[in-house]
């Protein structure tokens, strides 16, 4: 398994142009920000360092190399998405700013319709590009990363504004009293883990499990799951501070989470995070490990179960952390709030179940055609034959429409590719069939006879 992941990885670039023109840039780019920093007293150089790291990752020019057009590997809708992100950083020096509260209010009310919506688009089928060959794909991993991210960014504001602590005398609605240090915060420990990191590490443990033939046990969950429960941490640990103002973790963090523990007792807090942690690994996980492997034989109906089982592990958390660290929190809040916290909480829901539902079938589709076009093509033959055999089993034993829709997706992503790539691809498609039990060579023999007529 690891020598073929070595050699997939030498062969297919992890991201075509990284060490000869990104990273120059970035550290040019780091540089100035370190000396406004130091010289200036731009207390938003971090934040800002790390949505413009992410952003020129995402939206650089990588296909230039390979001779491929922009738009055929970053789409209209993918890029809007990333340059929406820079609502985060706009929304702080707005905050900041001598604006009126009712404009402030507006316009921080629209962060999380903004992280939300925006990565809704980027996660329909129409937003992800053609495959290209290279491992990092950001356009297949963005949406359906960025669905889960800002769905529970949603939540947690619904928590938040629902039993939250009460809005400042006079004022309707509470407003962060923002700290740069603390959106950072929740960049480098929620934001790009959840989205670019969890999306790179599910590709490379897909890719092993395909590999070595079978699921990655408990030892795999609980390291996936807890990974997922420590982003959720780093969202609402960064979040607090924003709307308390405060550097993580300074003196004043400490002393409110004493007399939050002092008011109502360490275990309400431990009990529900110990819930919501133990949801996500024990009820979610296996359930996730029941669906079995290869990763394309999750139906739409367990996707669909798999998503409603994340929401309880949240709504866990987040109030689990909040009464250790906030002492005013855990009664329904006034109606101005929670006006703003039931919608906020709703639509949340909705978007880390429905939209994510859309977003993960969209990704397997994506998915798919990349190993068709370009993954398999550059691995050893009888690893591929592997692979093949594995993929075309799980595509026999699902559901018509899905068999159907997978298959579609295939061929269409090897007829954009060279002769020798459609060549191999065919030769070990034959090997592949030719292994297969009759029954479902005939399953599969009949869906490609009914692809052949639709062409």
């Amino acid at each position: 398994m690891l020598r073929s992941l070595l050699r997939l990885s030498q062969d297919l670039p992890v991201l075509v142009g990284l060490t000869e023109e990104i990273l120059p840039l970035l550290a040019a780019g780091w540089l100035a920000l370190l000396i406004g920093f130091i010289l200036g007293g731009w207390e938003w150089a971090f934040a800002v360092g790390l949505w413009g790291t992410v952003t020129l990752i995402m939206l650089w020019p990588v296909g230039r190399r390979l001779g491929r057009r922009y738009l055929s590997y970053r789409t209209v809708w993918f890029i809007l998405g990333v340059l929406s992100m820079a609502y985060i950083p706009a929304i702080g020096f707005i905050l900041q700013s001598g604006l009126p509260y009712a404009i402030k209010l507006a316009l921080w009310l629209l962060l999380p319709i903004d992280l939300t919506v925006f990565a809704i688009l980027p996660s329909l089928r129409a937003a992800i590009g053609r495959p290209i060959r290279m491992f990092f794909r950001p356009d297949l991993l963005f949406g359906d990363g960025r669905v889960l991210c800002c769905g529970t960014v949603a939540l947690l504001f619904g928590i938040r504004y629902l039993i939250g602590p009460p809005p400042p005398e006079g004022v309707p609605v509470a407003l962060p009293k923002w700290n740069w240090w603390g959106i950072a915060f929740a960049m480098a420990f929620g934001f790009i883990p959840m989205i670019p990191l969890r999306g790179m590490t599910k590709l490379l443990m897909r890719m092993a499990r395909l590999t070595r033939g079978k699921g990655y046990g408990w030892w795999g969950v609980i390291l996936k799951e807890t990974f997922l429960a420590v982003t959720i941490l780093g969202i609402v640990l960064g979040f607090h501070h924003v709307f308390k103002g405060w550097v993580p973790f300074e003196a004043r963090f400490w002393e409110h989470a004493r007399e939050a523990i002092e008011h109502r007792g360490v275990w309400p807090g431990l009990l529900l995070m110990g819930f919501g942690y133990g949801w996500l690994v024990f009820v979610r996980g296996s359930y996730k490990m029941r669906i079995g492997e290869p990763f394309i034989r999750e139906t739409v109906l367990q996707t669909w179960i798999k998503e409603l089982l994340y929401v309880p592990g949240v709504v866990a958390l987040v109030p689990g952390v909040m009464f250790l660290v906030e002492e005013h929190f855990g009664e329904f809040n006034k109606p101005s709030m929670l006006a703003v916290g039931i919608p906020f909480f709703l639509w949340g829901f909705l978007c880390v179940t429905a939209f994510r539902v859309l977003a993960q079938v969209n990704q397997r589709r994506a998915l798919v055609q990349q190993m068709a076009a370009v993954v398999l093509p550059v691995m050893d033959a009888e690893v591929r034959r592997r692979l093949l055999i594995r993929m075309m089993e799980a595509l026999a034993e699902m559901p018509e429409g899905q068999r159907r829709d997978l298959m579609k997706a295939m061929l269409e992503a090897l007829r954009d590719q060279p002769e020798e790539v459609r060549m191999t691809m065919a030769v070990a498609r034959m090997e592949a069939m030719a292994a297969l039990a009759e029954p479902q060579r005939r399953i599969l023999m009949r869906t490609m006879e009914a692809l052949s007529k639709e062409a």
